[in-house]
């Protein structure tokens, strides 16, 4: 049976209180929704992970204030990023939670990469006449082959309740 997770339902409450004092604009820029996620995987790991634990009390006091964090100065904004983004490192370190669509825009990126070496390399090679459709071709098939792979790491890491 599954915990009952009171503490981040207490956290989401906290900022659903906030959620009219923060612009749309800023709510979606500072990730706000992922600030309730993290709550409840830190609730969720806090019983085997002593940091997790101590994490309770920061985001108890990110979630009471998040509203005048993000409406203050630039200062005060870039601490609350900087304090949610210690969490996530965390998260993603020890427990190996990771971002949705993480991996299909890691494998995008390496395919892309590969794909404009092997394929405009080869072309290169073998007659320069060809190069831009080398470079053309392994552009869109890195991308592709990148996305597909990434994607099916992602649906994997979903299966295994990992993304954050």
């Amino acid at each position: 049976m599954e915990k009952i997770q009171v503490w981040s339902k207490s956290i989401q409450l906290n900022i659903e209180k906030q959620k009219e004092e923060i612009f749309k604009r800023d709510y979606k820029f500072f990730k706000i929704d992922r600030l309730e996620r993290i709550a409840e995987r830190i609730d969720q790991y806090s019983e085997n992970c002593m940091i997790c634990e101590e994490f309770k009390t920061e985001i108890e006091d990110l979630s009471m204030t998040a509203a005048s964090h993000i409406n203050g100065s630039p200062r005060e904004r870039s601490r609350f990023e900087k304090r949610n983004e210690l969490i996530v490192k965390h998260l993603k370190e020890e427990h190996q939670l990771v971002q949705k669509d993480y991996y299909a825009s890691v494998y995008s990126l390496a395919g892309f990469a590969a794909g404009l070496l092997i394929f405009g390399g080869a072309a290169f090679f073998i007659d320069i006449r060809y190069f831009i459709f080398g470079l053309l071709t392994g552009f869109t098939l890195g991308i592709i082959t990148g996305r597909i792979i990434g994607r099916n790491k992602d649906k994997q890491k979903e299966k295994e309740g990992l993304i954050l």
